[in-house]
């Protein structure tokens, strides 16, 4: 009796240092957000350009089944005088490219020489173009911005290739291509290392960025996709 007495007593002081650290948790978490938001922002001022390998996996959650895709990512964030750049040459299994130059946007499918362009603000629904801005979204240090379209909030944190980071999730306040967007920042340089969209079928798309290179000498014309001859042009999609 004494020893299940004990116990009990033990199990109710847990249960009060688990509900003590919740709340404790809930009165933090703002200001844990806050503080990286801070943190991000200031590492987007100082951005110039950002290069990375990319790995982009598709998952049908119906079926379960994953599809990788590689490449090779360029950024360039927006300032006052111009709109945010960004550039992905798919190296496996297709050669596609997809940039999105201020508000230009090129899919480039040279396999069928075809190419999709048209505004990257009207784009939103389409396949291409919604995926061109859940990058554009993950990539954009500048979270703050968002916070008229997104619920943002901490998640947890957690190691990603070794790289430990706080895992960040966008809630959008209105009806999107993706229910939720969840943003991997690492701890170090308070850059995302990898993203994740829920789509409203419940499948997911993941992109994870490897070697990044930070503030490299990058010309705007490096975005700009040299159509050949006879390309077949659609602006209809």
């Amino acid at each position: 009796m004494k020893k299940f007495i004990s116990l009990a007593i033990i199990a109710g002081m847990l249960l009060l240092m688990m509900g003590a650290d919740r709340r404790a948790d809930a009165n933090a978490q703002p200001q844990l957000l806050t503080g990286i938001l801070n943190k991000m922002e200031k590492a987007n001022q100082d951005l110039k350009s950002l290069k990375a390998e990319m790995v982009l996996q598709k998952t049908n959650t119906q079926i379960g089944v994953t599809d990788n895709e590689y490449g090779q990512l360029l950024y360039k964030p927006g300032t006052t005088r111009t709109k945010q750049r960004l550039r992905i040459d798919y190296t496996k299994p297709s050669k596609d490219i997809v940039s999105v130059d201020g508000d230009n946007f090129t899919f480039y499918q040279p396999r069928i020489n075809q190419a999709f362009k048209g505004l990257a603000s009207k784009l939103s629904k389409g396949k291409q173009g919604g995926f061109a801005q859940f990058i554009a979204v993950g990539l954009n240090g500048s979270l703050k911005s968002a916070s008229g379209k997104y619920q943002v909030s901490f998640v947890k944190d957690e190691a990603v290739n070794g790289v430990m980071t706080s895992v960040l999730r966008l809630t959008p306040k209105s009806n999107d291509q993706f229910t939720s967007v969840e943003i991997w920042v690492n701890q170090q340089n308070w850059f995302p290392v990898q993203f994740r969209g829920v789509e409203r079928n419940g499948d997911l798309t993941t992109v994870t960025l490897k070697n990044l290179q930070l503030n490299a000498a990058v010309p705007d014309n490096a975005f700009a996709v040299n159509l050949p001859g006879g390309t077949k042009i659609v602006d209809k999609f």
